[in-house]
């Protein structure tokens, strides 16, 4: 018996937001593709001269208005329902990274998935 292989989709939008001269995201990937069942990183780099900036992940199914996943501040329980067991994310302050962790991919995953870092004054 022949095993079908599903493939789940992620569409990256780059998002580089301009918030002062120094403040900007990037997404260096356009385009993810991970079989379902496997694991992926979704990568979000950022400049800002915030020591503590406020970083968030959402996604966006079609059709419908982006959700928040999760950000820097978010703790387990404040995860959604749909995400708290399956997505992740890891923040490397020195870094400046904030990578989105899904595993165990599952059809309903593909979307588009954004990077953003919160405004500044």
């Amino acid at each position: 018996m022949e095993q079908e292989r599903t493939w789940v989709t992620v569409l990256l939008f780059c998002l580089s937001i301009k918030m002062t001269r120094a403040d900007s995201v990037t997404q260096p990937s356009n385009s993810i593709v991970v079989k379902q069942r496997e694991s992926s990183i979704i990568q979000c780099k950022y400049e800002t001269a915030v020591t503590a900036p406020g970083v968030f992940w959402y996604i966006q199914d079609p059709n419908q208005a982006p959700q928040l996943i999760l950000s820097v501040y978010s703790e387990k329980e404040d995860i959604p329902p749909r995400f708290q067991h399956r997505f992740s994310a890891s923040h490397e302050k020195t870094e400046k990274t904030f990578h989105l962790n899904i595993t165990a991919a599952v059809l309903s995953d593909s979307a588009t998935y954004f990077c953003a870092l919160s405004p500044t004054l």
